[in-house]
């Protein structure tokens, strides 16, 4: 019986860090379908929808308020079909966000991303992203003491 990727675990590890290094971190999400399901089943705080065109085009506001958008992946874990990966995400506001105006501020955020691979494609994503601290430093919400912040985490 022939193995998908699916069953080795490094290899999901890096085809995970190949769709940041050639995909995320560069914008360029034409043809990050080589390593996204058309359909995959979305699980994130953001509300993006299932599927593959809804991702992309969820990125591409990112991209187009935040056109330096940058994931540095700090770890990145495999377990079977399972690849976690915690990241540091920066990127300056330089397009509409929200409805808000470009501030030209600069931010610092961490995300932590679950994907699940079948295939050797991504078919599941979860995220968890620091939203509060985006806000707070675009000064899209005020820095408030009784706010649970990064240094509490």
């Amino acid at each position: 019986m022939a193995t998908t990727i699916t069953e080795h675990p490094e290899e999901n590890r890096l085809l995970v860090l190949r769709f940041y290094d050639e995909f995320l971190n560069t914008g360029d999400l034409d043809h990050a379908d080589e390593l996204l399901a058309y359909d995959v089943r979305q699980h994130s705080m953001l509300d993006l929808e299932d599927g593959w065109p809804a991702f992309q085009l969820a990125m591409a506001s990112w991209y187009s308020a935040f056109p330096d958008l940058r994931y540095e992946v700090q770890d990145a874990v495999a377990e079977r079909d399972m690849v976690w990966v915690r990241s540091k995400v920066t990127g300056t506001h330089q397009g509409m966000f929200r409805g808000r105006r470009p501030t030209g501020k600069r931010f610092e955020i961490w995300q932590l991303d679950a994907y699940r691979l079948k295939d050797g494609k991504i078919v599941e994503h979860w995220d968890m992203v620091d939203l509060p601290g985006l806000l707070r430093q675009l000064e899209m919400i005020p820095s408030d003491d009784d706010l649970l912040t990064n240094e509490d985490a």
